[in-house]
């Protein structure tokens, strides 16, 4: 067992060491291509070192002796050409001209001719300083008086962005003017742009204007260190290594300025010169890390993440390349992949400009970097003045930049803190709200949500105590029928207000009524089974007195109005009385012989009854099975027609559903449909009649002929279901019957129950042809306005139209009154219940009349046919006439 435990762990540590490497190199990785790249850097500078010379040291100070300003021209000639040649002495040189301070890019190589004038009769030691850009080359020479030419050390670069030999801004070389005209020739070549603007300055002097110059670009680079060092503290903090890119960033435009500069590293590593010529390492860094970093900082589409990172593999074949000196990888085709990266960065930042915080941020930074870029291309060929700014032009641009995108992360992480610190108090409020929901734990237990009375359980449990004890007693549930009226009248907060209010009254009049005979539950006198049932108990003994007058006097305490504040109603309440051991000899047979009582809406109180319980009994029964009668055949559908009494004529014919039950018999539809119709019973035996009528209708053809249609009746519950029209449509589409062929007869009261979605479903229904009756008119409560905006095509007078209507001439008038309606409405009138022929021969005075009734037919049952039934489809209902 423990061996292979140890196996387990072993194998699990394997699993998760390359998942640490993983995770390590993923955070890590923008340090190690630094490192890398570096490293690389340093060797092939190393290897292709070709040892350029460094300026010799001076060794005494020049006394201060003015010498006139230089007249410099130009030839595009070589050094070695002019020399050779002697070009010097020729009068066809180019004078520099005074309004640009360069010449821009030659592809051949310039010399330059300055011409020096010493006024005294001593030699005089000299710097010769010229701010040209880092990139040039420069091999300088100086002409004797005898023609003799001395040159000085070659500065610059052997390619691009390699070997900066010197440790000053400038450019700086020794020289000694002897009086008189001294000649210097500078040759220029290679990879700058063609200008020299030259200075000869003393040793202190050039120090003392090189200072103002080192010390603001020394704040700068300081603050790019800060912010480099913040930018770090931020990776490590919140764990984004994506943000580490811009660390990358910032350093390689420090060390690239330092170089460019020729300052800082040079005083570090004295003894490493080639720590001075990465230019060609840390450009291409730039481009990578600006690249890499934009994705982590805003949101980018996946296609352009991938085209930053084939932009950046470029940039890294670059940074391999340049060193080797291979053709096709110089410095142009890295400015053009620059451009490039540059212009998606930017196109990605705009794009979201408007609409993502932080890619304004970012289009800030990429327009300093683009300024610096531009003042520096307009400086190297010559339209902007030569001077510490704009020699450093790209520096403080990306400088800005980087700095930008610094606040921009510092932003992030003020956001983030912000986020942190809401979810911390979150996590507090949790933590005291966890609190309280355990030091109220036990009283959430046994109380109730809403009404804070106790539950059931602490009912039962009280209870349960006094049957251990063989201690008599009885039990009252009170039942509030009206209370979803009342919530649904006034809303759930303002009617459960109401109800905490109606119960504390409740609790009090208990406790005053019972006294002592009253069975406390946890400190009250009742208890909350559910929201709208409420529970008490009271001892039961001889010694006690009589129960029932206690009882009659609760009965009319509820009975009365309940009145708080400006409201007065009554909750109709109904109390269920059962007594224990006889009603139950456990807490939940008295609960349940009590609940069976409280049924009873013909009176306040009942007392539990076997009689009662027994028909109780059997409605629950007669819910369960009526699923099961609809597919075993124990329903069906007889048909009574709809007739035209002048002409005794079948025009229609009314669907009624009958049911023979196994254990109860003949069950009449008033001692179901209504129950059926509250538990939601009601639509699943709507669709059945719908299915049997349409597929009998066409047996109904055949006998009454091609006109006739069949009625089936539709309750409120069909017609507040949403898909009531969808499935009627199907069914009719199913038998091949057309929906002119089918009449839904819907009661004044169904239409009343809500009126705004049974009219919408009506002329649904009525839009998809199907005809529209009034069952039972003048059986409800509307009003003959809201009538009048059903689509209606038929209307059923109820048979209580007609009880004595021979004898009584009011009700004539009123009978004549209702056809008035219905011939308002353009509506075709039936009558209901006629079984006299008196009042048959009566009805004949009026034309165009329907009647239906036992006097022309009873419902019949249609001979059985081979029929088939869709077990996937739910089924529908019809009242008895």
């Amino acid at each position: 067992m423990d061996s292979s435990a140890g196996h387990t762990e072993d194998k699990d540590a394997r699993v998760q060491q390359p998942r640490r490497t993983r995770l390590f190199l993923r955070r890590w990785s923008p340090f190690l291509l630094l490192i890398l790249a570096f490293g690389y850097g340093l060797l092939a500078t190393t290897i292709l070192n070709t040892g350029l010379l460094k300026p010799e040291a001076t060794s005494s100070r020049p006394p201060p002796i003015a010498v006139e300003s230089p007249q410099t021209h130009y030839l595009t000639k070589s050094l070695t050409e002019v020399l050779d040649q002697q070009r010097w002495l020729d009068d066809n040189w180019q004078p520099i001209p005074e309004n640009r301070s360069g010449l821009g890019y030659f592809s051949v190589p310039v010399t330059f001719r300055v011409t020096l004038n010493n006024p005294g009769d001593q030699p005089l030691r000299k710097w010769a300083v010229v701010s040209a850009p880092s990139l040039d080359y420069i091999q300088p020479a100086v002409i004797g008086e005898d023609g003799s030419a001395s040159l000085l050390p070659a500065m610059g670069d052997l390619y691009p962005f390699d070997h900066r030999t010197i440790a000053l801004p400038q450019w700086v070389w020794p020289i000694t003017l002897p009086p008189g005209s001294s000649i210097l020739l500078f040759e220029v070549r290679n990879a700058g742009p063609t200008m020299l603007p030259l200075s000869i300055l003393e040793p202190d002097t050039v120090i003392s204007e090189s200072a103002g110059t080192l010390a603001w670009k020394a704040s700068i680079t300081g603050l790019l260190v800060f912010a480099l060092l913040f930018n770090l503290s931020i990776v490590v903090k919140m764990k984004r290594p994506g943000l580490a890119w811009l660390s990358v960033l910032m350093f390689s435009l420090v060390y690239s300025q330092l170089v460019m500069e020729g300052f800082g590293l040079w005083y570090l590593w004295p003894n490493l010169p080639e720590m001075n010529r990465l230019l060609n390492i840390t450009l291409p860094l730039c481009l990578i890390a600006l690249c890499q970093f934009t994705p982590h900082f805003m949101p980018v589409p996946r296609n352009a993440v991938r085209i930053l990172f084939g932009i950046s593999v470029l940039a890294f074949v670059h940074l391999l390349a340049i060193p080797l000196g291979l053709p096709l990888l110089g410095q142009g085709s890295f400015l053009l992949l620059a451009m490039a990266g540059g212009t998606m960065i930017l196109g990605l930042v705009l794009r979201q400009f408007r609409s993502h915080v932080y890619a304004r941020y970012y289009a800030l930074s990429i327009l300093a970097i683009l300024a610096g870029s531009l003042i520096s291309s307009l400086r190297t060929i010559g339209w902007v003045p030569i001077n510490s700014l704009t020699d450093s032009a790209f520096f403080l641009g990306a400088a800005a930049g980087s700095l930008i995108l610094t606040s921009a992360v510092g932003r992030q992480m003020f956001e983030e803190r912000k986020r942190r610190m809401k979810s911390d108090i979150r996590a507090q409020q949790e933590q005291r709200l966890r609190t309280l929901v355990e030091q109220d734990y036990d009283r959430l237990l046994k109380t109730h949500r809403i009404t804070g009375k106790p539950n059931r359980a602490m009912l039962e449990e009280s209870l349960d105590a006094l049957d251990s004890r063989k201690q008599p007693y009885t039990l009252g549930l009170i039942r509030l029928e009206r209370f979803n009226e009342i919530e649904q009248a006034l809303g759930y907060r303002t009617t459960e207000e109401l109800l905490k209010s109606y119960l504390r009254h409740l609790n009090s009049f208990l406790k005053q009524l019972l006294g002592d005979r009253l069975v406390m539950i946890n400190g009250y006198a009742i208890a909350s089974i559910d929201t709208a049932t409420h529970a008490f108990a009271l001892h039961r003994d001889e010694a006690s007195g009589a129960t029932g007058e206690i009882l009659g006097e609760l009965t009319n305490w509820l009975e009365e109005n309940f009145r708080e504040g400006r409201f007065a109603f009554s909750w109709s309440a109904s109390v269920g009385i059962a007594h224990a051991p006889e009603h139950g000899d456990d807490v939940a047979s008295a609960l349940s012989s009590a609940g069976f009582a409280a049924l009873d809406r013909r009176q306040t109180l009942t007392v539990y009854d076997p009689a009662i319980a027994e028909w109780q009994y059997r409605q629950q029964v007669l819910m369960l099975d009526v699923e099961g009668a609809l597919r075993n055949g124990e329903m069906w559908l007889e048909y009574q027609p709809k007739v035209c009494i002048r002409d005794k004529r079948t025009e229609s014919l009314e669907a009624l559903i009958r049911w023979q039950h196994p254990e109860f018999g003949p069950v009449p539809p008033a001692h179901w449909v209504p129950l059926a119709e509250q538990v939601g019973m009601i639509h699943p035996v709507t669709l059945w009649v719908m299915d049997r009528a349409c597929q009998d209708h066409g047996q109904l053809k055949d006998r009454h002929g091609e006109h006739v249609s069949v009625a089936v009746n539709v309750s409120a519950k069909d017609l507040s279901h949403p898909d009531f029209h969808e499935e009627v449509i199907a069914i009719t589409r199913h038998h091949g019957t057309r929906p002119e062929n089918l009449i839904l007869e819907i009661t004044e009261t169904a239409m009343m129950v809500d009126a705004t979605a049974a009219r919408t479903m009506i002329r649904t229904l009525s839009q998809a042809g199907f005809r529209i009756a009034l069952d039972d008119f003048g059986t409800g409560h509307s009003s003959l306005g809201t009538l009048a905006t059903f689509d209606l095509d038929e209307l059923k007078i109820d048979r209580s139209f007609l009880k004595d209507i021979l004898q009584h001439p009011t009700r004539q008038r009123i009978f004549r009154a209702a056809l008035e309606l219905g011939d308002a409405l353009d509506l075709d009138v039936v009558v209901e219940g006629v079984e006299d022929e008196s009042i048959a021969i009566w009805l004949q005075q009026f034309p165009g009349l329907y009647g239906q009734g036992y006097y022309w037919a009873r419902p019949e049952r249609l001979a059985p046919q081979p029929r088939t039934l869709t077990a996937d489809r739910s089924p529908p209902l019809s009242r008895p006439n």
